[in-house]
């Protein structure tokens, strides 16, 4: 196709990611419309609250793997191994952590039993699958990479079509039981795939605990504050303005979150290039197709989010008549957000993920502080402005460091 690989790789994770997004989408409509805004409400704050330390599960190790590979593929199988003891070992640790903080701190959510199953799904079968991803990415497996993203969404939209059709009652409960079901399977056929796809993992050869941990640390933290300040406010909404108002935001965000698929997709091709070509003094051209493709797309992104935000009542129902404006809100983040990650991505390549964590924690810091201060004068809206608020000073501070390293580079 004349594309390159950086091309083919970024197009095939992008149908993968729209395939997931659709099947998500189904999942969001069928579970809004079985559980209604208060179910749906209490349902996502909980998975968010699980969500919330997803990054810390693996602790980074599918960027060491992403930039081992990059530069050795024959270390896949071992780093494979790596990445699983590693997720495992983790996602108990965080499992306990985040069953014992929400049973004594969270007022609004499901009980201990579900938010246990959720962790686990959250924190231990997703980030087994991003594991397998980034892994396929690494190897130049476009389409394996863009399979292993599928199957934990598919397994779970499986799960809750064939009990909802069964004529089971959508309580919180069940739909986590679901969920969790769904995630089981789903990660056992991506631990299936992948070791068809490049071989067993080598347990034998497999990189010290230590030495993982030691070299994901920073990947862990920033990806932790990288992604919890798009999370951290469901949490925040369900204990101060109730399910119904984290039910109504969440549709939109999760509707907005699927239009900066492809841009996810991108950067996740993208980094592999960008780790190889700090090797070679003065290349900077994948960075700036990534950055002007991934805004290009994002125009049009937010433009179409606007145009469909009045159809939300008739996607998901009467009662989120609520999510248009939140919608029509949320547009403008597709582009604030392509120009953060883009920046963002430039700083992990060049080995700058110190950078990134201070910018992205700060980010964080943002997004609570702001919620705090004006959901209960504000409403809802307040976690749009606080989100949109925190990604405009991410893209600026990301930037600006990349154009500050630069300048030093070029004085040495």
């Amino acid at each position: 196709m004349g594309i390159g690989r950086l091309g083919k790789n970024t197009f095939l994770s992008t149908i993968g990611l729209v395939v997931r997004a659709l099947v998500q989408a189904g999942y969001l409509v069928v579970l809004s419309r079985w559980m209604g805004p208060n179910g749906y409400g209490l349902f996502a704050g909980s998975v968010a609250a699980a969500i919330l330390l997803s990054p810390l599960a693996g602790w980074g190790i599918s960027y060491v793997l992403t930039r081992d590979i990059s530069q050795d593929r024959l270390k896949s199988h071992s780093l494979w191994a790596t990445a699983i003891i590693q997720i495992v070992l983790s996602g108990i640790i965080l499992i306990i952590l985040v069953t014992f903080v929400s049973g004594h701190f969270l007022v609004a959510r499901v009980n201990s039993g579900s938010m246990f199953i959720l962790g686990f799904s959250e924190l231990i079968a997703v980030p087994l699958a991003q594991a397998a991803t980034c892994m396929c990415l690494a190897l130049d497996r476009g389409l394996s990479a863009a399979f292993a993203m599928c199957i934990i969404p598919a397994s779970r939209f499986v799960a809750v079509v064939t009990f909802l059709s069964a004529g089971f009652l959508g309580s919180p409960h069940n739909v986590a039981a679901l969920h969790f079901f769904g995630s089981i399977v789903g990660a056992a056929l991506t631990v299936y795939a992948v070791s068809r796809i490049d071989g067993a993992p080598d347990w034998s050869g497999r990189m010290r605990l230590t030495k993982a941990t030691s070299d994901g640390t920073h990947y862990a933290t920033g990806a932790l504050v990288g992604s919890s300040y798009q999370e951290v406010d469901k949490v925040l909404l369900l204990q101060l303005l109730g399910a119904a108002s984290v039910g109504t935001y969440t549709a939109a965000f999760r509707v907005m979150s699927v239009f900066v698929l492809p841009i996810a997709a991108l950067m996740g091709a993208a980094l592999p290039k960008l780790f190889a070509e700090q090797k070679v003094e003065g290349t900077h051209r994948t960075l700036r197709i990534v950055t002007f493709s991934s805004i290009g797309y994002a125009m049009a992104a937010s433009l179409a989010a606007a145009v469909i935000s009045p159809l939300m009542p008739l996607i998901f129902g009467s009662g989120f008549t609520a999510s248009s404006d939140y919608l029509l809100m949320l547009s403008p983040w597709a582009i604030i957000f392509a120009l953060h990650q883009s920046g963002a991505t430039g700083l992990t390549a060049q080995n700058r993920q110190v950078t990134r964590v201070v910018v992205e924690a700060i980010g964080l810091l943002f997004v609570i502080g702001m919620n705090l201060l004006l959901l209960k004068s504000l409403g809802v809206r307040a976690a749009a402005m606080s989100l949109l608020t925190a990604e405009v000073f991410m893209a600026s501070a990301c930037w600006s460091m990349l154009y500050y390293f630069h300048g030093r580079t070029k004085l040495k």
